[in-house]
């Protein structure tokens, strides 16, 4: 119905004189007939349909409705041209041929198995679209049902309009109620708990939620930015929401405990599966007004059932941390972000062009060794072999600083990374420390000096003793 309101307004607005004089006065009355004669078919966001289209298509207006706009007005544009006797068929095709069928159903089960078998538009009703019609299905009074609506409104506002974002918040949010594995489809499973509640109570705890859920994401702490790093979401967002939400006392300490519980078994090399139970745990622990000590408690003998200082022992001393394990990149830019004294950081993107994972000692290095005596004389074809793809050879580098880097002797990387003659500096410290002689030069012992430093670094991270991480050759490694 919304897509069909908006192309009505880009003929009125956009196309009109490219319009008929019959086809004029059509767009005229079905535009008139939307925003006025029927308020039945308006959206729930009217205001900015009406602003932003219907008046006069304002494309400098950012929302979901413009941006449909400029697609629609883009694709008639290419499609027809100048040729307006084709693009008044199309109207006419358009106003002729389109039926609007309203179907009213008392029964939501019926009424979703119905809309699935006729739906057309290549989208399936969302978690937010059912879960929305059911709580107003259990209301009576109109007034109650505009307040649910008003309320459910301002929730979608809070979202960006992004049902997809919402849809995962409803995922939390059942999780965070049930504290349990989901064995229905999410929106079975928040039917069953919203039965027999006020669904005016529910719509404003939901609203409780998602503020919390945005305070969370919204925070600019370095601490969320590295959970964010994370391969998964859903635990320990729906943790840390329910401790916004409910109020602990402990927020803080216990967010860098879910840091080094959920780091480690990534860097233990466990699947997402392996840290279910133990999520659910944690969250019905914090439900229950555990302490903080009860929650490290279950933790800690978590982590020592798991094996896990020896499995994360294994994976940071691995030959090829740069290959096999997804974690490098998350782990240094982890370690990058504790470096930093202040408490809000500027959120390094590990996608896009902005970051790269540069190799010290080229990852190409056979042919750096035929380019560069001094690969050739600091190490051996083994030792390169042994040691390229090591977490101690790797450095988080801006991607135009590491393209000019690559192959190049370990003086000319150092003085790239540090942005001498006038050019810029790498803002990344882990780069600059190995650029300012910390090891004095690149060898088979810097590399290995760095690596503890890193292991060191990720144990404190890790909320793991550095001995149990580091092997016994190690233990004295570089500060």
């Amino acid at each position: 119905m919304t897509s069909l309101i908006i192309l009505y307004a880009i003929f009125n607005d956009h196309f009109h004189d490219y319009l008929s004089d019959r086809n004029k006065r059509r767009v005229q009355r079905r535009v008139h007939e939307q925003a006025l004669e029927k308020p039945r078919l308006r959206t729930s966001k009217q205001t900015d349909l009406e602003q932003s289209v219907l008046k006069s298509i304002d494309l400098d207006e950012k929302n979901r409705y413009t941006e449909a706009a400029e697609i629609l007005i883009d694709c008639l544009e290419v499609k027809f041209g100048d040729r307006d006797e084709d693009l008044n068929d199309f109207f006419e095709f358009v106003d002729q041929n389109i039926e609007l069928i309203r179907i009213i159903s008392d029964n939501l089960a019926h009424a979703v198995r119905l809309f699935q078998t006729i739906n057309t538009r290549g989208k399936d009703l969302t978690v937010s679209d059912l879960t929305k019609s059911y709580l107003l299905s259990n209301l009576k009074d109109d007034e109650d049902k505009d307040d649910v609506i008003e309320v459910w409104q301002d929730i979608t506002t809070k979202v960006d309009d992004d049902y997809d974002t919402l849809d995962s918040i409803l995922g939390m949010y059942r999780l965070y109620l049930q504290q349990s594995k989901a064995q229905e489809t999410r929106y079975q499973e928040l039917k069953s708990e919203f039965e027999g509640k006020d669904p005016k109570e529910i719509v404003n705890d939901i609203r409780s939620f998602v503020d919390n859920y945005n305070g969370i994401e919204n925070s600019g702490s370095k601490e969320i930015f590295i959970l964010e790093n994370l391969s998964h979401t859903l635990y320990w967002k729906t943790i840390l929401i329910a401790a916004k939400k409910d109020g602990v006392d402990y927020f803080d300490e216990l967010r860098d405990e879910l840091i080094g519980f959920y780091y480690s078994y990534w860097i233990g090399d466990y699947t997402s599966e392996k840290i279910k139970i133990p999520s659910i745990k944690i969250l019905t622990l914090l439900r229950d007004e555990a302490s903080l000590e009860e929650i490290k408690d279950y933790i800690e003998s978590k982590r020592k059932r798991d094996n896990i200082p020896e499995r994360v022992r294994d994976g940071l001393y691995s030959d090829n941390v740069y290959g096999d394990e997804k974690w490098h990149k998350s782990l240094l830019v982890a370690i990058e972000y504790s470096l930093s004294d202040s408490q809000k950081v500027e959120q390094i993107k590990k996608r896009g062009g902005g970051m790269h994972i540069e190799h010290v000692l080229p990852k190409s290095y056979g042919s750096a060794m035929e380019k560069y005596d001094y690969w050739e004389d600091n190490f051996s074809r083994e030792e390169a072999s042994q040691l390229r793809n090591t977490l101690g050879n790797l450095i988080p580098l801006q991607y135009d600083l590491n393209a000019k880097a690559a192959q190049k002797p370990f003086d000319e990387k150092a003085a790239i990374y540090q942005g001498r003659r006038g050019k810029p500096r790498s803002s990344f410290d882990l780069a600059l420390r190995v650029a300012r002689g910390n090891y004095g030069g690149w060898s088979p012992e810097a590399i290995q000096a760095h690596r503890n430093y890193l292991i060191k670094k990720s144990a404190y991270l890790l909320n793991l003793p550095a001995d149990s991480v580091l092997t016994e050759d190690n233990s004295e490694g570089s500060e």
